[in-house]
């Protein structure tokens, strides 16, 4: 036998003592009626306070957002310097060309699109930090959201055991010590037992309720996480590449595959932002949804 059903046990046997109508019975009523009442209230807040951070987070991704346009103004400048047009070999008119004064050749140009792009890229690259770093404050905030989350669920367990516990304990008092036309019998059946199995379902769906949004916020924390993973290689990728170009030049072949692994990064960092934002609006309608659910 469990404490909760011991503990059960001995309120209704209590209760069993009493006459009807004695005014202790409204005593009964009230403790069955607020069952797990403060835990109940508790998840309800934190489910509703949820939807405001998990929303701010995927407005971060969002196609209008900053990273979005960051990402898409790094790769307009990534695409203006593809060093696959380089010419290695050129033919005689290129190098006739080459010597005209103000023109130069293909290497040459090539190195000064490369030179007037880097205020540029700097800038944005600032501006993918900023949005890394925000993206790091959502997953302080989601993730102290989700502790809470995580601490409330023992106790509503622990509310819903307690109440079907006394539900249980009433049922059994209803069979054994309440026959039919027994003046106590509809104080016991029709008042604290139906009110003790809706307080356990009550409380049980609270607990679902919590439960979801726990994975809620992992799921939006995760998709967080990969993006911060892939803006910080697109990056990195992209200060080597423009490292490689100062150190051995425009026209070399290392310089080129650092742009390519460069371009490689940024298309990873957009397709994890792309792949990513319909699963987070999905989560937010989610949450909005049970939240809604569970207050109404």
């Amino acid at each position: 036998m469990t404490r909760e059903t011991t503990a059960a046990t001995d309120v209704v046997n209590g209760w069993l003592l009493l006459a009807a109508g004695d005014p202790a019975c409204n005593d009964a009523r009230d403790l069955v009626e607020s069952l797990g009442g403060k835990e109940q209230q508790d998840a309800a807040r934190r489910a509703s306070a949820l939807q405001l951070p998990l929303a701010n987070s995927t407005a971060h991704c969002a196609d209008d957002g900053d990273i979005a346009q960051a990402l898409a103004d790094l790769r307009g400048v990534l695409d203006s310097i593809d060093p696959s047009e380089l010419d290695a070999t050129p033919g005689w008119f290129a190098r006739s060309i080459s010597k005209v004064p103000g023109v130069g050749s293909s290497a040459s140009r090539y190195a000064q699109r490369l030179e007037s792009s880097r205020a540029r890229v700097t800038t944005i690259l600032d501006s993918l930090n900023a949005g890394r770093d925000v993206l790091s404050r959502d997953n302080i905030t989601l993730r102290s959201d989700q502790e809470r989350l995580v601490e409330l669920s023992a106790p509503l367990q622990h509310e819903i055991d307690e109440a079907k516990a006394l539900g249980d304990a009433l049922e059994f008092a209803i069979d054994v010590e309440l026959p039919f036309g027994d003046p106590r019998r509809p104080l016991f059946e029709e008042e604290l037992l139906v009110t003790a199995r809706q307080r356990s379902g009550g409380l049980e769906r609270a607990l679902v309720v919590n439960l979801q949004g726990v994975d809620a916020i992992e799921s939006v924390m995760a998709a967080n996480r990969q993006l911060i993973r892939g803006i910080d290689r697109t990056r990195n990728l992209t200060l080597a590449a423009f490292a490689a170009a100062s150190a051995a030049g425009a026209g070399n072949a290392e310089t080129a595959a650092a742009f390519v692994d460069a371009d490689a990064a940024l298309s990873e960092a957009e397709g994890r932002r792309r792949e990513a934002l319909p699963a987070m609006e999905r989560t937010v309608r989610d949450v909005t949804h049970m939240t809604h659910q569970e207050t109404r």
